[in-house]
């Protein structure tokens, strides 16, 4: 048996859909009682839980042999740096608690021992930790997600404009989630000795120019990037319902990220999907 985590996701319901295509039998973790009938009829295991009950959480990983595992995001109107670790540390007593012979970890392009700066320091420290518990441990460190631009598809239909923290013309690693929960899949069924840390990016490098351009041919119109100051991206965040400490740790994130203050892979796998088809896949499943 097999348990995802994040099944609700486009990362982790590709890990799932997948696992289920090769006949493996599954277990997919959700918040929400009602996404359990659509992966029940796709023949996979359904457990509704917190993943904040630990006692819940290290009851399904005892059924299971090997774990997918990713961090939920936490609301933004929380303190993310605290919350997301909160979580992280559930997670991980979890797996201490089962018997699981492999686990996979999500992580990110950038993760750093840094308290505050968001994603970068929280998966971090979940890397750091599954690593402690002893487990057989393949990290994927995933580049900038193409879907962070999912948001920008109604925006820019409706006006032509969209926003941008990251400078027009910053040329970036970007990839689609979908590679990211295909190569997930692959790495859960390999052989336990396969182990080690996966990088994952896209075909080429992208910036916001490129997505612009992307947009427009997804969306029929001509786009154009708003770029958002640096003085300004607390504000933005807050304006997008951050609370201050969550608004000023993504900031920082931001910033690491736009100055290149992380170690690039010199080697990463590579996606198959360009940003244009990402969203324009997007597109299409948000019209159904």
């Amino acid at each position: 048996m097999d348990i995802v985590l994040g099944a609700s996701g486009h990362v982790g319901s590709t890990v799932a859909r997948r696992l289920l295509e090769q006949g493996r039998a599954i277990t997919v973790v959700l918040h929400r009682p009602e996404q359990a009938a659509a992966w029940s009829a796709l023949g996979a295991s359904v457990a509704v839980l917190d993943v904040h009950d630990t006692a819940a959480l290290t009851a399904a990983f005892c059924k299971a042999r090997r774990a997918f595992l990713l961090n939920p995001p936490a609301s933004p109107s929380l303190d993310v740096d605290r919350e997301e670790r909160r979580t992280i540390q559930s997670i991980l007593e979890a797996v201490r608690g089962a018997s699981l012979e492999k686990i996979v970890v999500q992580s990110t392009y950038g993760a750093q021992d840094n308290p505050h700066c968001g994603d970068l320091g929280s998966l971090y420290t979940f890397e750091q930790g599954a690593r402690e518990t002893g487990v057989p441990l393949c990290v994927v460190r995933a580049a900038y997600f193409m879907s962070n631009w999912y948001g920008a598809l109604s925006t820019a239909r409706q006006s032509g404009v969209f926003p941008s923290l990251l400078p027009k013309d910053l040329k970036a690693p970007m990839v689609a989630p979908q590679d990211v929960g295909e190569l997930g899949a692959r790495l859960l069924v390999a052989p336990v000795e396969e182990t080690g840390t996966y990088s994952i990016e896209g075909p080429e490098t992208y910036t916001p120019e490129d997505v612009a351009t992307a947009l427009s041919a997804v969306v029929g119109r001509d786009v154009t990037v708003d770029e958002i100051p640096r003085p300004q991206w607390p504000e933005f965040y807050r304006s997008h319902g951050f609370c201050p400490e969550a608004a000023q740790s993504c900031a920082t994130m931001t910033g690491i990220f736009v100055d290149g203050r992380y170690e690039r892979p010199r080697t990463p796998l590579r996606g198959a999907t360009d940003l244009q088809t990402c969203l324009r896949d997007q597109a299409s499943i948000s019209s159904r």
